[in-house]
């Protein structure tokens, strides 16, 4: 069975304004990552993918809208939230109950994160595939798979 994409939003697909306040929806600038648009209009042509967020200012409508703001809400097939779920990540709730709606198994996942607890120690407690997004100067203890160019993604997977 192909792996399904499971991507975190702040900083793994749209950038964070530390000076932005409320749901991003509402902020003045929103901003893809760097090559988050190239990278999903290839990979979501091959597989399913998925936003995973602990945003607690946005419930999934608005995440769609902030998605909207730069046109990448067509790559992903559903959006779990805080506000949907109930659960944070790293929580087993949290990711069980991700299973529990695409009613696959764990080892069909990937996780895509820039944090290392909560997106991809929690991912990896649980048994599901992780990748992390950030250079090698964050969590240079990190020995496992990491990208620094969400391109990478295309290029691991054969995309």
């Amino acid at each position: 069975m192909k792996k399904i994409f499971l991507f975190d939003w702040g900083d793994t697909i749209m950038k964070n304004f530390p000076n932005e306040i409320g749901g991003m929806h509402t902020w003045h600038r929103v901003e893809a990552m760097p090559n988050a648009e190239k990278m999903l209009r290839k990979l979501s042509q091959q597989t399913d993918c998925y936003l995973a967020t602990n945003a607690k200012d946005s419930d999934k409508e608005e995440i769609i809208k902030a998605l909207q703001r730069d046109n990448l809400h067509k790559y992903f097939k559903d959006i779990f939230c805080y506000r949907e779920i109930g659960y944070s990540k790293p929580s087993k709730e949290y990711f069980d109950s991700i299973l529990d709606k695409l009613k696959v198994k764990k080892e069909n996942l990937i996780m895509v994160g820039d944090n290392l607890e909560t997106d991809i120690n929690g991912a990896q407690r649980f048994g599901i595939d992780t990748i992390l997004y950030a250079s090698k100067d964050y969590y240079p203890e990190y020995h496992g798979m990491r990208i620094d160019n969400l391109l990478e993604l295309n290029i691991l997977f054969n995309i």
